[in-house]
């Protein structure tokens, strides 16, 4: 009988202390979400909108994929720029990987990063992570989508105001493949669901 409620005990309390580690992490998410979309606003003050996605694949930053997390801590470290060329069109181009680079340096910075756990080395961090040890997710418009519209104003782009950032919450990929699986990517729009689904996944939006 001792043994039993020894067991119960030590299931109550581990159920508690649980429940405090989950709540200690979404609240450190919430405030790095917002230190994130804050540094943003602050990129879009430079370059005149918000970080986009670089259309080329096979070299910035990762080899192929989704790469976008690790393009928007590029944005906010200097080591990605945005400037109009001749043509009217955004070039978004990547200056390098090291933070000690001499143009990089020269670059506005928006974030602190060491504030942060990063995945990458010291000096080339390539993602900001969240509590769980997951890339915080990061949507916006792409080079080539938005840049084909200026030749063709009919081409579809993105077509929200603002952006998406959030965490994948506890679940992870899992959470994350559902959320996705709620996106017209031709548009970046959320199915009229997709709350629900994320509310489900545990999934953090930046500004909850």
């Amino acid at each position: 009988m001792v043994i039993a409620v020894i067991l119960i005990l030590a299931g109550i309390t581990f159920g508690i202390s649980r429940g405090v580690q989950n709540a200690q992490a979404r609240a450190k998410t919430k405030a790095e979400l917002a230190t994130i979309s804050l540094a943003i606003e602050q990129f879009k003050s430079r370059y005149g909108d918000y970080p986009w996605h670089d259309s080329t694949t096979g070299d910035y930053p990762g080899s192929s994929g989704e790469v976008t997390s690790e393009m928007l801590l590029y944005a906010l470290t200097g080591r990605l720029i945005m400037k109009r060329n001749s043509t009217g069109k955004i070039d978004v181009n990547h200056v390098s990987d090291d933070l000690d680079n001499a143009d990089v340096e020269k670059n506005p910075k928006f974030l602190d990063h060491t504030k942060f756990s990063t995945s990458g080395k010291e000096n080339e961090p390539t993602a900001l992570k969240d509590p769980w040890g997951e890339p915080y997710v990061y949507w916006y418009k792409r080079e080539d989508t938005e840049n084909a519209k200026i030749d063709n104003p009919t081409s579809k782009g993105w077509d929200v105001f603002g952006y998406h950032l959030y965490s994948k919450g506890p679940k992870g990929d899992s959470a994350n493949n559902a959320i996705k699986a709620k996106i017209n990517n031709s548009s970046g729009v959320f199915d009229d669901n997709f709350r629900d689904v994320a509310n489900a996944e545990g999934i953090i939006f930046a500004g909850e």
